[in-house]
């Protein structure tokens, strides 16, 4: 018959056996981790969390990021035959310097880190690596564009510049409504209420390069949540699109045998009914922009009407929501150098209150 003190020297037994085959088992782990983090290269880690995002994102992000995978980053680390536990924050400084070096702008490589860190995220999910070097890796630095801001007598003069041309309908919907290139080619007349006078933006067209052909992404899914927005229509506006409707139909009406059916719902198509495109608009507007002697990119619409509104005393957080920006925060990252014209008047302030203080030195 087993005894009290037997059973308890059991218990004790097998405890230390628990705890022993524990330690073996998270020692086991450890090593076959750090043997996955040696033999696993760099770059199939980079393309196996390329599969990963492929369903995660739209399909243009998709290609912008497999461009940037297989074009640089796959080849660079290949090449050295770099595996993941050799990633620090110098080797990727390193990798950093040379796409500087080779003419690669700060804002592209700060995408080419923005996808490595993201890469080695997901191998930290998986058990691949304990740490993220793109945290602690210094990037280069970078010149944000500064837009170019027209005047309303400038927008006028490139209006009548481009009119009788598919160019004029896009940019005088991005100038008057600041509306992005994607959100003005993805209008559709089913986003125009005549009765209400409001325009809905929630539809873009986009570019997309997929095995090194240019199609075009029609898709409800907005940039941000705050992208997708009801405005009220200006009346200048409203006549407009009303006009433009009705000249649409009677170029259907005209040319019933060649005119396309495939856009019928969208707003920027040319006479035959085809759709203007992203690269067909700004290259155009861009050569026009040349000839003219302005330095205007075609987002510089949206900049213009943003500006305008500032100047016209419009709050930042009412510009922000009409913009559709993801916070307030973006608005005034991109309009500060608007806040001057405040300053001035602290300044005019200061002189009134100051005029009669008797100041020498």
């Amino acid at each position: 018959m087993t005894t009290i003190e037997e059973l308890i020297s059991e218990k004790e037994e097998l405890e230390r056996l628990v705890v022993k085959l524990a330690a073996e088992n998270q020692q086991l782990k450890d090593e076959i981790s750090e043997k996955k983090a040696n033999d696993i290269l760099f770059a199939d880690l980079i393309e196996q969390w390329l599969k990963s995002r492929k369903m995660a994102v739209k399909i243009n992000t998709y290609e912008a990021y497999r461009s940037q995978v297989y074009v640089h980053i796959v080849p660079y680390f290949r090449s050295k035959g770099t595996t993941l536990s050799e990633i620090t924050p110098g080797v990727l400084e390193e990798y950093y310097l040379v796409k500087y070096n080779a003419g690669l702008s700060g804002l592209t490589i700060r995408k080419h880190h923005s996808n490595i860190k993201m890469a080695l995220r997901y191998a930290v999910k998986n058990g691949l690596t304990d740490h993220n070097a793109a945290l602690l890796a210094e990037l280069p630095c970078t010149d944000r564009y500064c837009g170019n801001f027209i005047s309303t007598d400038q927008f006028e003069i490139i209006l009548n510049k481009v009119k009788n041309t598919d160019l004029y309908t896009p940019v005088f919907l991005a100038g008057t409504m600041g509306l992005r290139r994607s959100e003005v080619l993805g209008l559709r007349w089913s986003d125009i209420n005549f009765e209400t006078q409001t325009m809905c933006i929630q539809h873009t067209v986009v570019k997309c390069i997929k095995d090194h052909k240019i199609t075009l992404v029609f898709s409800d899914v907005p940039k941000t949540r705050a992208s997708r927005r009801t405005l009220p229509l200006p009346s200048g506006v409203l006549r407009y699109l009303k006009a433009l409707k009705h000249r649409q139909c009677d170029n259907y009406t005209a040319h019933r045998d060649k005119y396309s059916r495939e856009y019928l719902k969208y707003i920027c198509v040319d006479d035959m009914g085809l759709i203007v495109k992203p690269d067909d608009l700004s290259v155009g507007f861009g050569r026009i922009m040349a000839e003219m002697n302005f330095r205007c990119r075609f987002h510089d619409l949206r900049h213009t009407c943003a500006s305008l509104l500032v100047q016209h005393g419009i709050e930042l957080k009412s510009v922000s929501v009409w913009l559709g920006h993801s916070s307030i925060a973006v608005t005034s990252d991109i309009y500060t150098h608007l806040t001057y014209r405040e300053k001035l008047k602290v300044a005019e302030t200061i002189d009134e209150y100051m005029k009669d203080v008797n100041v020498s030195p």
